[in-house]
C-alpha cells in the first residue's frame, strides 16, 4: 500500500473561530457520483457552539466546496448537532445525527464526577442533495440512555436501514456505566425504530467496546464491526476487537482480539474478500494506519501496513503512558489532535480516506488516496 495523493478537504485554520475544530468525519457518494464529506465543527473539540458541516467533492475527492452549513439550534436555545453521517438510500440521502443538550454552555459533554453524558438523542433527517435537510426526527431508543451515533447509517442487503449507535449513562448518574454497542433497525415506512439489536456488550461491565464502526460486506451482506476496546478495571486500552454479524444485523459473533494496538478503527470489506482496516495509533509513533487481512480479521499483514498520517510533532499522546483513571479519558479526547479515519472505495480500486488532524489551535479535515 502507498499514498498516491493527499490534500485538505476543510481548512479550519482559515475558518471562523466557532468552526476551528473539526472531527467525526464521514464520507459518502451521491447518486450523481459526487462525494459528500460530513463532520462536526466548533470553537473547541467539546464546545456548546458546536454544529455540523458538509462539503461536496468531485468524483475523485480532490476538490471540495461547501454544501451544508449545519442545523443550528434544535430547538432554539436548547440543543446542537454533534454527529452527522450521510448515507445514500433508494429514496435519497439519510442523515444519522447526534443531538446534544447544550442549554447550559458551562457543562462539558461528560460529567466530571460521574462520566455520564449530557442529555442526547439519535436523530435522522432526509435530503435530496445533502444541501438542505428535513426537520430532524428523534429515534426512540428506550430504555437506553446516553445514546450517540457511531457512524453513518447502513443500507443492509435486504434494503433495510440500520443506524449504529452506543449507549452509556446520563449526566449525574452515579451508577457504574453499562455500555452497549447497538444497531437501530428502522421501519421502511417512516424510519422509526422497528427493532434494536446489540452488537457488543460485556455483561460484567469490565470490557467496553467503544466507538464501533460497522460496514456491510459487498459479497454476502454480512456486517463487520471493529471496536476501540478498553479494560475498565485495568485502566488500559485493549487491542482493537472485531465482530461479524448476519446480513440482517440481528446475530453477532463475540468480539475477538485482532492484535492491532489502536483505538477507533474503520473496517472496509473489499470486493475481492480482503478486509481493510483504518485505525488510530496513539502509541509511539502517533499516526493513522491502514492494514489488510486476507481471512476476515483473524490475521493481519502487520509487515505491510501503511502509516498514511504522522502527527506533526511526534510527542507522546496524552493517556498512552500506562494505567489511566477512567474519567481522564474524557479529558484526553478533548485534546487529541488527529483521528476518526473513514474510507470509501473508488471506481479505480483506490481508497479515498478522510480524517481530522491539526494542533492545539485548529483541526482540519484531510483526505488521502491510497493504492492497495
Amino acid at each position: 500500500m502507498h499514498v498516491l495523493d493527499h490534500g485538505v478537504l476543510y481548512d479550519a485554520a482559515n475558518a471562523p473561530l466557532h468552526e476551528r475544530f473539526a472531527s467525526f468525519t464521514q464520507l459518502e457518494r451521491r447518486a450523481d457520483g459526487r462525494l459528500v464529506a460530513s463532520f462536526r465543527v466548533g470553537s473547541s473539540k467539546d464546545s456548546a457552539d458546536e454544529d455540523v458541516r458538509a462539503m461536496l467533492g468531485d468524483a475523485s475527492g480532490t476538490t471540495w466546496q461547501p454544501l451544508c452549513t449545519g442545523f443550528g439550534d434544535v430547538p432554539p436555545g436548547r440543543g446542537r448537532m454533534r454527529g452527522f453521517g450521510v448515507t445514500r438510500t433508494a429514496a435519497g440521502l439519510l442523515a444519522a445525527l447526534t443531538w446534544i443538550d447544550r442549554s447550559d454552555a458551562s457543562r462539558p459533554l461528560a460529567d466530571p464526577l460521574t462520566q455520564g453524558i449530557l442529555d442526547s438523542r439519535v436523530m435522522v433527517a432526509h435530503s435530496a442533495d445533502g444541501a438542505s435537510w428535513s426537520a430532524p426526527q428523534a429515534l426512540d431508543l428506550a430504555p437506553y440512555t446516553g445514546c450517540v451515533t457511531t457512524g453513518a447509517a447502513l443500507v443492509l442487503h435486504d434494503g433495510r436501514i440500520a443506524v449504529p449507535y452506543e449507549s452509556w449513562k446520563a449526566w449525574g448518574d452515579v451508577r457504574r456505566g453499562d455500555h452497549r454497542a447497538a444497531l437501530a433497525l428502522l421501519r421502511a415506512a417512516d424510519h422509526g425504530v422497528d427493532e434494536i439489536t446489540i452488537v457488543a456488550h460485556d455483561p460484567a461491565g469490565r470490557v467496553l467496546y467503544w466507538d464501533q464502526r460497522v460496514a456491510v460486506a459487498p459479497d454476502d451482506g454480512r456486517l463487520v464491526a471493529m471496536f476501540w476496546s478498553h479494560d475498565r478495571d485495568a485502566g488500559q486500552d485493549l487491542p482493537i476487537h472485531i465482530a461479524w454479524g448476519t446480513p440482517d444485523g440481528r446475530t453477532w459473533s463475540a468480539p475477538h482480539d485482532t492484535g492491532i494496538v489502536g483505538q477507533i478503527c474503520t473496517p472496509l470489506p473489499l470486493p475481492d474478500g480482503r478486509l481493510l482496516a483504518l485505525y488510530v495509533h496513539r502509541h509511539d509513533p502517533p499516526s493513522l494506519r491502514a492494514i489488510l487481512s486476507d481471512d476476515g480479521g483473524r490475521h493481519w499483514d502487520h509487515a505491510g501496513e501503511l502509516a498514511f498520517y504522522h502527527k506533526q510533532r511526534a510527542e507522546a499522546e496524552s493517556g498512552m503512558g500506562g494505567r489511566r483513571e477512567f474519567g481522564d479519558y474524557w479529558a484526553d479526547m478533548s485534546i487529541w489532535t488527529f483521528g476518526h479515519p473513514v474510507a470509501l472505495l473508488q471506481a479505480d480500486g483506490t481508497v479515498l480516506v478522510a480524517y481530522y488532524a491539526g494542533d492545539a489551535t485548529h483541526l482540519s479535515v484531510h483526505w488521502a488516496r491510497i493504492a492497495l
